[in-house]
């Protein structure tokens, strides 16, 4: 799956770039996840404490709410 970022999206941070990948891949394949516990690998360390983190902005907020139900872990992969 391969989506290029449009110019809304081209002032993201890195963080904020790899998160929509997740969400846009989870969109795409939630028939299949919602079923079972699945694995995130990514790169950015960051992501690893998503569900840790306290939800300051309205963009956090979206980001979870669409992660709501489904079962999964995030691991850090260099």
């Amino acid at each position: 799956m391969s989506k290029p970022l449009g110019p809304k999206n081209h002032g993201l941070s890195t963080y904020e770039k790899e998160c929509l990948a997740i969400l846009m891949a989870i969109e795409q394949w939630r028939p299949y996840l919602h079923t079972d516990e699945f694995l995130i690998r990514t790169d950015q360390c960051s992501l690893v404490h998503l569900d840790d983190q306290r939800l300051s902005t309205v963009w956090q907020q979206k980001v979870f709410t669409k992660l709501l139900g489904l079962r999964y872990k995030i691991f850090y992969r260099s």
